[in-house]
């Protein structure tokens, strides 16, 4: 296990439908928006080792500038959390900052860059900022979000939407300071990534991705997603995922050789979607998606649920999974995931299994004194031979509004 964040369905398949959406560049007028994000977490570890319990009060300020002369903007943001509940055995956590001897309060600028406008479809951003890519995305599943030190050129020639990024330093969800990426062995390096997608007529959408971590990781990534009416209004989705990962040189530490395969089908029909997901771990090692220091990638493939990624050595795993729009009760959804893993391969023993159980309630208000607010329940229940039993229970109220 190595992320305790999971993406939701939305986040899961962001990656097969980024090709369909366009460059998104700045609106002529100014805009401050706020977010208002109260979380309460607690990890119960069945067998050893302190329970985690942690609770607090976000902000996150995002201004955006038109572009003056239609050429040069500038965008900002403030995160900050304020702790509610927290001691020091629940700093693994990751909702308050670690000061290291407790959980504490923090606030950052998590974004200010410059962005410029090359031209109609091409944009240059410089600073930090919050990335949403398939080998970089940034987790927001905490407090406040991850963020990134970079520079990223994104461009759109023919339909096909292009990027490319460079960066040398990250800020994990709960940090404060922009760190260089490390190796074990105190080593800096930089981050380069290249990428993007497209939509077919058809509505066949394709996305590739190539990183590279001066002398440290480089990884792959491949996605292809393809939507299918049927007759009677119902459809089917398959969404199919390919990384392929090895290390760069001799900052990493040791060899490594890993790729991850998820195959994925959705049927819909009216308000129910049922899933069925496969993984499968090959080459010699589990599939490692982090960059080193502090960064905080998300894993972009439907078995990376609430805590566990089945990516480990050898790791099978299947998921089934169903979504629930309450027609009834206007802005509530459920869903219900079970992911079941065997062939573990963890070095002194194989053949080990696991299995994590996720169930999700969300209500957003339609309207009213309380339009822009929702509020979301996530339970997981965890059995692992490799990891610790776990059952988790998170309650996040998000509250959205412009203040322009």
């Amino acid at each position: 296990m190595k992320s305790l964040y999971k993406a939701p369905l939305a986040l899961a398949i962001a990656a097969g439908t980024l090709a369909a959406t366009p460059a998104v560049f700045a609106a002529n007028e100014p805009s401050l928006n706020i977010n208002l994000r109260t979380l309460y977490f607690n990890r119960d570890i069945r067998e050893g080792g302190e329970n985690q319990i942690a609770a607090s009060q976000a902000v996150r300020a995002d201004y955006a500038s038109p572009f003056y002369n239609d050429f040069i903007g500038f965008d900002a943001s403030i995160f900050g959390a304020l702790k509610l509940d927290g001691r020091d055995d629940d700093q693994g956590s990751r909702v308050l900052n670690n000061d290291g001897n407790d959980t504490d309060s923090y606030a950052k600028l998590g974004q200010a860059y410059v962005k410029l406008k090359l031209a109609e479809n091409t944009e240059l951003r410089a600073g930090r900022m919050v990335l949403a890519t398939p080998l970089l995305q940034d987790d927001d599943a905490r407090s406040t979000p991850s963020s990134t030190q970079a520079v990223k050129l994104d461009t759109n020639i023919a339909g096909a939407n292009l990027y490319a990024i460079y960066s040398d330093r990250a800020v994990d969800v709960n940090g404060t300071k922009f760190n260089k990426y490390k190796a074990a062995n105190g080593e800096d390096y930089d981050l380069y990534l290249i990428g993007g997608g497209y939509t077919f007529a058809n509505g066949l959408s394709v996305h590739a991705a190539h990183g590279v971590a001066d002398d440290y990781l480089r990884q792959t990534y491949l996605n292809a997603s393809y939507p299918i009416k049927l007759a009677n209004g119902d459809s089917v989705l398959i969404d199919a995922y390919y990384y392929d990962g090895s290390d760069d040189g001799d900052l990493y530490g040791s060899d490594y050789d890993s790729n991850l395969f998820n195959l994925a089908g959705r049927y819909t029909t009216g308000d129910l979607s049922l899933t069925l997901s496969y993984q499968n771990i090959g080459g010699d090692n589990g599939y490692d998606y982090f960059w080193g220091g502090e960064d905080s990638n998300v894993l972009m493939v439907w078995n990376s649920v609430q805590y566990l990624d089945f990516n480990s050595d050898d790791e099978q795993s299947l998921q089934v999974r169903a979504d629930y729009n309450v027609a009834a009760v206007p802005g509530l959804s459920l869903m219900a995931r079970h992911t079941e893993a065997w062939d573990i391969d963890a070095g002194i023993e194989d053949d080990l299994e696991e299995r994590e159980t996720d169930l999700e309630a969300k209500y957003v208000f339609q309207g009213g004194t309380f339009e822009g607010l929702s509020l979301r329940a996530r339970v997981a229940h965890v059995e692992s031979e490799q990891f610790d039993n776990v059952d988790e229970f998170r309650l996040i109220a998000n509250y959205g509004f412009s203040a322009l």
